[in-house]
């Protein structure tokens, strides 16, 4: 059996902290410190001003990291990117409660986590949890590229509280407890343990249902190009735009198309570039100016349309008016 190397080792690892010994200021800075570089900027509202007592335990399992802890009852608030200085790299959370409920607040949606529920939560948007008592959960670190190899729209997830006691949900449940005590013992190295854990995330979380997802992500990216042929014209019409009215993420958007091995601004500058030179060569729009029909089908900026334009056609849009179009 290969042996590991000393950094290797020293990157397997747990690390712990605890309040225990500590003044209450001194170990509510800390545990803010903390989780301002490992999860998200957070303010920490203790609701028993006499006493603050709390302790995490970390491991890293390949680009995961798990974190195990324990807090009094008290109100977190995340505070997402904004203020945050780019301390904690944008990762997917699972959470998971062991004891005590979770209230929790995100995205206008309210909603609690009771214990043996999960629930996934974007690290770079604002959220905020409230604990009535003493509490513990796992909190589970995913970057978002590792992630959406399992779940291609991991925004589509979020605020969604799922069961770990029913349904595929239990086998994950049983992974994410084993992992607390057996981490250290375990046969299998621990990026092929994270993706155990991608596998059965997909699966509790329903991306796999008998090519229901295949067939709606083809509905979706039907339904966005339908959005780009008849609103070509909108200057304003953006994928941010078209993905919150589709309800879905702006990376979600990028995803279904790429799978169609094309792009949202390459499907969009071809509609409206072809659409400009039908009317470059309509008699009827002889009279308008090239800046004009630029502005008429979407284009803001004449010189960008005349750069695209001849990229596309190989001649200039007055070239192409004048009968010049090259030859098939």
């Amino acid at each position: 059996m290969a042996s590991r190397k000393p950094s290797e080792l020293a990157a397997s690892e747990p690390e712990s902290w605890s309040s225990a010994g500590l003044a209450r200021p001194e170990a509510l800075r800390e545990w803010r410190e903390w989780a301002a570089s490992t999860i998200a900027p957070i303010e920490v509202e203790v609701f028993d001003a006499d006493s603050f007592a709390a302790r995490w335990i970390s491991h890293g399992i390949g680009q995961l990291r798990l974190l195990h802890l324990y807090a009094p009852a008290q109100r977190v608030t995340h505070t997402g990117t904004e203020g945050s200085a780019g301390r904690a790299a944008p990762s997917i959370q699972l959470v998971y409660s062991r004891h005590g409920a979770m209230k929790t607040l995100m995205g206008g949606k309210s909603f609690t986590i009771e214990p043996g529920q999960f629930v996934l939560l974007d690290n770079t948007r604002f959220y905020q949890m409230e604990m009535a008592t003493e509490h513990e959960c796992l909190d589970l670190m995913m970057p978002q590229g590792w992630l959406e190899k399992h779940l291609p729209d991991p925004g589509a997830l979020l605020a969604r509280p799922i069961e770990t006691r029913e349904g595929w949900g239990r086998p994950l449940g049983a992974l994410l407890e084993t992992m607390l005590d057996g981490i250290d013992q375990a046969p299998l190295p621990r990026p092929l343990i994270a993706e155990q854990v991608g596998t059965l995330l997909s699966l509790a979380t329903g991306v796999e249902e008998a090519g229901v997802g295949t067939r709606h992500r083809g509905q979706l990216a039907r339904r966005i190009l339908r959005r780009i042929e008849s609103d070509y014209a909108d200057s304003a019409l953006s994928p941010e735009r078209v993905a919150e009215d589709c309800g879905i993420s702006k990376r979600y958007l990028q995803t279904l198309l790429a799978g169609s091995g094309t792009s949202f601004v390459q499907e969009l500058n071809a509609m409206r570039l072809d659409r400009a030179s039908d009317m470059l060569a309509d008699p009827r729009a002889a009279g308008l100016p090239v800046a004009d029909i630029a502005f008429r089908n979407g284009f803001l900026d004449p010189g960008y349309f005349t750069r695209l334009f001849r990229k596309r056609f190989g001649v200039t849009p007055s070239a192409w008016r004048a009968g010049h179009a090259p030859q098939s």
